[in-house]
């Protein structure tokens, strides 16, 4: 037999001579994973094993044995085990000797682990009866495994005044519905195909994701197609603060910051107005950054992530 949820009933004798040390059921078994419920003759503990049960490494307490002290019974000369389990998708439950014992547990097999067996070490061990009765899953009504999760939707990037965008140096770029979405681990840039002197600029941004993705992010302004030449203003939800970068053959200045409690997870509004050598930047309506500087007049429009997700929304850009 096989499947991902069921019961069992069991009773399991010991010879006078040549005993197993160990013995019980090898359950949602596939590839090298498997999940153990046994008893060890030698401690006299009923027990569940999901060392290798699948997905656990998450955190050091998952994996391991879980144990019970259950004396077994006596029959006919033979000492006995009665046990009765049930298994599911992702848990198990087991009762030694009538239900003086209760064991449970998590598991995250994979759902194609579905073979079981009976093993026993060190010696014989005897089934004297064996029940199974398959069971409907939990959270499905049928033994047809689920589904596929769909893929992420996609999503409309509102914005004007950009034209085609173009990652630099590279990076993952997608439209999403948080808008122009990038994901990557250093610095990528959407670049724009147009150029601007004076202009103001209207996005919404977000960083992080809901997979607990972090990341920061920066608006370029009068950047060069590499982006090594132009002003960042850069948003970090790690240093909770924004600052204005002067970007000069790749090295980079800061020109003003401020403290801004920036989450991940929330859109936050943005404004940027450059106009000559004055830049001022308003997060959420309020104004951050007003300074001058005069050393880049003109050039394209960048949008960043950094060592994460960002994504920009509603980005228009409009000619002073």
């Amino acid at each position: 037999m096989s499947g991902r949820s069921y019961e069992i009933r069991a009773e399991i004798a010991l010879p006078g001579t040549g005993a197993a040390t160990e013995f019980g059921f090898r359950l949602r078994t596939g590839g090298d994973r498997r999940t153990l419920v046994g008893y060890d003759v030698g401690t006299g503990k009923l027990f569940v094993d999901r060392g290798a049960s699948g997905a656990g490494d998450f955190t050091e307490h998952f994996a391991g044995r879980t144990s019970a002290a259950l004396p077994l019974a006596t029959a006919d000369g033979e000492r006995r085990l009665r046990v009765r389990l049930f298994m599911d998708t992702s848990s198990v439950e087991v009762f030694g000797g009538d239900g003086l014992v209760t064991i449970s547990s998590l598991l995250f097999p994979e759902p194609d682990d579905r073979g079981m067996a009976f093993y026993a070490t060190g010696g014989a061990a005897r089934i004297v009866t064996l029940t199974v009765h398959r069971l409907r899953d939990v959270f499905r009504v049928t033994d047809i495994g689920p589904e596929p999760p769909p893929g992420p939707r996609g999503g409309v990037f509102r914005s004007g005044g950009l034209g085609d965008l173009t990652a630099v140096p590279v990076g993952h770029w997608t439209t999403t519905g948080a808008g122009r979405t990038g994901v990557f681990d250093r610095d990528s840039t959407a670049v724009s195909s147009t150029e601007y002197g004076d202009l103001e600029l209207t996005s919404v941004v977000r960083f992080g994701g809901p997979d607990g993705t972090g990341g920061a992010g920066s608006v370029l302004l009068r950047a060069t197609p590499d982006t090594a030449d132009g002003y960042a203003l850069n948003l970090d939800p790690n240093l909770r603060t924004v600052r204005l970068f002067g970007k000069d053959g790749g090295r980079t200045t800061v020109l003003a910051e401020a403290p801004l409690l920036v989450r991940a997870g929330v859109s936050l509004p943005l404004r940027i107005r450059a106009r000559g050598g004055r830049i001022e930047a308003f997060v959420d309506g309020r104004q951050v950054i007003d300074v001058t500087d005069t050393h880049h007049t003109r050039g394209r429009i960048g949008l960043n992530v950094f060592g994460g997700r960002a994504a920009y929304q509603d980005t228009f850009v409009t000619a002073l």
